[in-house]
């Protein structure tokens, strides 16, 4: 009987180590792939987190720019404005020089008297003078001529 003990002991003890063998290998194989599954998993995570961050960094970029186009937008509509309500009397290209301007500006008129005049002006006199001075000429003699 303790030899018939001694080899039920064995061949039980035999099957248990066979059977953690087995599950070794079955549980073993499945912790690799599980292990491999997280691997691919944490670098699927750090490349999505790269990309965000990638993105974020463009989108402020973008929102930067936006910023700055609005601010010179909003100078410019600042000045057309401030040209639009400036009540500049100096015209913005101007006719005479400054120098002559200044002295236009600056010359003191003599005030004309406002007297009626009796007689006509010298140019409307009834005497020729200047260009319509000449010799009276009577027409039929240039009629004549030709």
């Amino acid at each position: 009987m303790e030899l018939a003990t001694a080899v039920l002991v064995f061949l039980f003890g035999l099957c248990s180590g066979a059977a953690l063998v087995l599950l070794k290998q079955r549980l073993g194989s499945g912790s690799q792939q599980t292990q491999e599954a997280l691997d691919s998993c944490q670098q699927e995570n750090a490349q999505l987190k790269q990309n965000w961050q990638d993105h974020i960094a463009e989108y402020r970029s973008l929102a930067t720019n936006l910023h700055e186009m609005s601010e010179h937008i909003g100078r410019q509509i600042e000045d057309a404005e401030q040209l639009l309500n400036s009540d500049d009397k100096t015209p913005a290209f101007p006719f005479f020089s400054a120098e002559a301007t200044h002295i236009l500006k600056n010359v003191s008129r003599k005030k004309r008297d406002k007297s009626t005049l009796d007689n006509q002006p010298l140019d409307y006199s009834s005497s020729a003078s200047g260009l319509f001075q000449g010799e009276a000429k009577k027409e039929t003699e240039v009629s004549s001529k030709h």
